[in-house]
């Protein structure tokens, strides 16, 4: 779809005036992010040590940073304090901190393991974390946990540098070899539970195919696949949290040119310096993290940079430990609406349908109607059938009353004004975002296109990551109640809130 005012060159004299962010890959601090780090390495009872995890407590620190946690919201329980009681206290300990539409980080690095029980699941193989006196935190506790975690939390990312499978390779380690491996199976052969099942992950799964269940609020990495040993590295730590910490240090690469770094895109990466790392050393192989849950929830936000991807060798050799930084992808408004789009909050059911799935040019009208399970405020973006720009279709000069109440059908456009059809041919994409607290857009260079607001990408650099970053955060989010609150109230939370609920849809010009 075009619109009649023309601002590409204005738009390329203001956004190549665009200043870098540092290197890296970050979200803002915020209030609402709170982050529990569980590592044991000095165990009991015949346990094998992990020399390397004391050193994951001060990476999943900087990885728990660079997600938006505040020093105020990071917890940190080692060793000793986490028996079986101590880890189940330590997560009804963050239950009682975290308020609704919060978001939440857990991790944890130490020995995993399996162990047979016979629960209300039947008899079964169950995973496990290994607690400092060996007995097994198993899945179903885990489980019960995240759900009551889930009802309030927003977001649930929960970061496994453990493994729940001897391997093919455990036997060959002993303790002269550079790695450890990060699984301990209690007393007789683990062949009498050679195949666990975490429910866990398998509940994620099988909730991901209800809409509104919250699954995709859920994002679940762990070091490796069930079949595999995770390694831990005396003095350095796990070489999965190694990896996926110098992939949001900026080596990650946002492949889909959203403006992002989803989890999809740091796993690629770690799993890249993970196969590299293990290549040649004795003993064992690489492992693979996995992802279950969200693979798209965005983790940190890409450095702003001046023009698109263009094609570079690499110089063959460096005297740089750190490689250099990614090339920039080339923006994708459309990629940028589907990340917005898989980050919403999951229990916010949000219905956006079109009358008419295609539409004839100059002789039709763009006819919508919108439907949310809360409370809030809608915008209406869209990349249209050219695909090289961001347009705010609503609210607009002309219309600014975007609230809706829950179970209210909204018709848009209203009387007062109309989307006429105007080509060129092709597919347009929608995005309706139901917002629980305001949204601004204002500040990020979109120029007025009639009465609506809109942004070539392709000559703005930055403005996927810009169009995330004001989709998911409150238009009050610099204020001190939202930065610094004394207190959280219902009130401010909602004046603060994050949380939203989107809906994509697709019209078809045609002539």
């Amino acid at each position: 779809m075009r619109f009649n005012i023309l601002i590409a060159l204005l738009l390329s004299l203001v956004l190549h005036t665009a200043q870098a962010t540092p290197a890296g890959i970050s979200k803002s601090p915020s209030p609402t992010v709170h982050a529990m780090i569980m590592a044991i390495g000095d165990y009991r009872n015949g346990v094998p040590p992990l020399k390397g995890v004391q050193y994951d407590v001060d990476t999943a620190s900087q990885i728990a940073r660079k997600m938006g946690v505040m020093d105020e919201n990071l917890r940190i329980y080692r060793n000793e304090e986490l028996t079986l009681a101590g880890m189940k206290k330590a997560f009804d300990d963050l239950d009682g901190r975290v308020q609704p539409d919060d978001q939440v980080f857990i991790y944890y690095s130490g020995h995993g393991g399996r162990q047979k029980l016979n629960d209300a699941l039947g008899e079964r193989c169950a995973a496990a974390f290994i607690t400092v006196d060996g007995d097994g935190f198993v899945d179903s506790e885990v489980k019960e946990k995240l759900n009551k975690l889930s009802q309030k939390a927003q977001k649930v990312i929960v970061m496994i540098d453990a493994c729940h499978s001897g391997g093919i390779a455990t036997r060959s380690i002993n303790d002269n070899q550079e790695y450890t491996p990060k699984f301990w199976f209690k007393g007789g052969s683990t062949d009498t539970c050679a195949k666990p099942v975490n429910i866990v992950t398998r509940s994620i799964t099988a909730d991901l195919k209800k809409p509104g269940s919250g699954a995709n609020n859920y994002t679940y990495i762990a070091a490796a696949r069930e079949n595999e040993i995770s390694l831990d590295q005396p003095g350095k730590g796990g070489v999965a949290s190694q990896a996926w910490l110098a992939c949001l240090n900026g080596d990650a690469v946002d492949s889909d040119g959203s403006g992002s770094l989803s989890a999809e895109e740091i796993r690629t990466c770690a799993q890249e310096k993970i196969d590299t790392k293990l290549a040649k050393a004795r003993g064992v192989l690489p492992h693979h993290v996995t992802i279950t849950g969200n693979s798209g929830l965005t983790i940190g936000f890409a450095e702003k940079s001046a023009s698109p991807a263009t094609s570079a060798t690499p110089a063959a050799t460096s005297t740089s430990n750190k490689p250099a930084a990614p090339a920039p992808t080339k923006a994708n408004p459309l990629a940028t609406l589907t990340d917005i789009h898989g980050n919403r909050d999951d229990k916010r059911i949000v219905e956006f349908k079109a009358a008419k799935p295609r539409l004839t040019i100059d002789k039709d009208i763009f006819d919508f109607t919108l439907k949310s399970s809360h409370d809030g405020y809608v915008y209406l973006l869209m990349v249209g059938s050219d695909g090289h720009s961001f347009d705010l279709l609503f609210p607009n000069e002309i219309d600014r009353r975007n609230e809706i109440r829950a179970g209210e059908t909204l018709k848009l456009p209203r009387a007062t004004w109309e989307l006429g059809v105007q080509g060129p041919a092709g597919k347009d994409t929608l995005l309706a975002i139901v917002a629980e607290s305001p949204r601004d857009f204002s500040k990020i260079g979109m120029q007025p296109s009639g009465p609506f607001s809109s942004i070539d990408a392709q000559a703005s650099p930055g403005s996927g990551r810009d169009m995330q970053m004001a989709s998911s955060s409150s238009a009050n989010s610099k204020s001190e109640e939202c930065l610094m609150p004394k207190t959280r109230n219902l009130a401010i939370r909602k004046r603060c809130s994050t949380a939203y609920g989107a809906a994509l849809l697709t019209v078809e010009e045609v002539k």
